[in-house]
């Protein structure tokens, strides 16, 4: 008799991927945090203080990088949730960063075109525009 069957395994699985997502979640809020730690003076003025232009200029590129993909992570999965659990918004958002060549650059000149907005407003006025409401 095997130890598990096909069922049990289907559910082992998917809790497996749940955990894998929870992790590389976790692992790049870590990065987002310790590399905004830098660039926030505290968390009273950080709110206020956090703008596009302090991810330009203050944010070295690996912690940029860090710091969109934690903003589209959290873009998707609010996007996930607010269709009901469809995935097809949700997958936009991701296509739109990880494939489109042109959101980088598109990010970089929002950015500097707007240097006083919140960065996360930002990413969210470029992604409802490719990927709809």
């Amino acid at each position: 008799m095997p130890l598990y069957n096909s069922k049990q395994n289907g559910t082992v699985l998917r809790e497996f991927k749940k955990l894998n997502i929870s992790v590389v979640l976790a692992g790049q809020l870590l990065v987002v945090m310790a590399g905004s730690a830098s660039v926030t003076a505290t968390p009273a003025t950080a709110a206020n203080d956090f703008t596009a232009a302090k991810v330009m200029n203050e944010m070295k590129p690996e912690e940029r990088a860090a710091y969109f993909a934690g903003v589209v992570e959290g873009l998707a999965i609010a996007r996930y949730m607010k269709d009901g659990k469809q995935n097809a918004g949700m997958n936009c958002i991701y296509s739109w960063y990880y494939e489109d060549k042109k959101t980088l650059p598109a990010l970089y000149e929002a950015f500097d075109k707007y240097p006083s907005y919140p960065p996360g407003s930002i990413m969210d006025v470029l992604v409802k525009k490719k990927c709809g409401e």
